[in-house]
């Protein structure tokens, strides 16, 4: 039976992010190295190979009423081997919700492009998988007027794990409606390795 009282927030809060970021706990830190990239193009589908840095930033709780939610803020940025200039942007927060087990992924792109995928998992699990849907009202995809006409994403599927000697391995498949062609998974599959530890949370006084 669902709380009552979707008000009142719950005073069982530790200020510590980092002790209490469950699966997400290892993702804290700045990660670099490198994958590639299947994307289509007009001829068909191209494989791309790109240099990735992620940043992953521990947040204060959050408070929904009762519910309370530990996190990371992320900044991915991604640039093609051998060239300077952004090849892909992304922003948004990791969540995590003990009390349900609910990993939320929060992204957005500048591309005119914001999505919510969910997943769930235990607080030692070295790997988690969110998802995300086209249509749905709680883990959805919404894009501008020029990707949902040619490029619609279907769903966005991601499984970030812990791979030998503690680096971050992630498969990506974004499965995609383009016009005039059958549904594309847009692939991305990448390693990276830990270049800076991760910092406390603001309310323990930063790095």
């Amino acid at each position: 039976m669902p709380d009552t009282d979707i008000y009142t927030e719950t005073e069982d809060v530790d200020p510590d992010a980092l002790a209490n970021l469950g699966p997400l706990a290892w993702l804290a830190g700045t990660w670099e190295g490198e994958g590639v990239d299947t994307h289509p193009v007009a001829e068909g589908t191209e494989d791309e190979p790109y240099l990735e840095r992620m940043e992953l930033v521990p947040i204060d709780p959050q408070s929904n009423g009762p519910q309370l939610l530990y996190g990371l803020r992320y900044h991915t940025r991604i640039t093609k081997v051998g060239e300077v200039e952004t090849f892909h942007d992304q922003v948004g927060y990791w969540l995590w919700e003990a009390k349900t087990g609910i990993i939320t992924q929060s992204l957005a792109i500048p591309r005119a492009q914001v999505a919510l995928a969910q997943g769930k998992a235990a607080a030692g699990d070295k790997q988690v998988t969110v998802r995300s849907e086209l249509g749905s009202p709680t883990n959805g995809i919404v894009s501008g007027p020029f990707l949902h006409e040619n490029f619609r994403t279907l769903s966005y599927t991601l499984t970030i794990s812990q791979g030998e000697g503690g680096t971050l391995k992630y498969e990506q498949d974004t499965v995609l409606q383009i016009r005039s062609r059958p549904e594309f998974h847009h692939l991305d599959r990448a390693t990276l390795r830990r270049v800076l530890g991760p910092q406390k949370n603001p309310l323990l006084g930063g790095a």
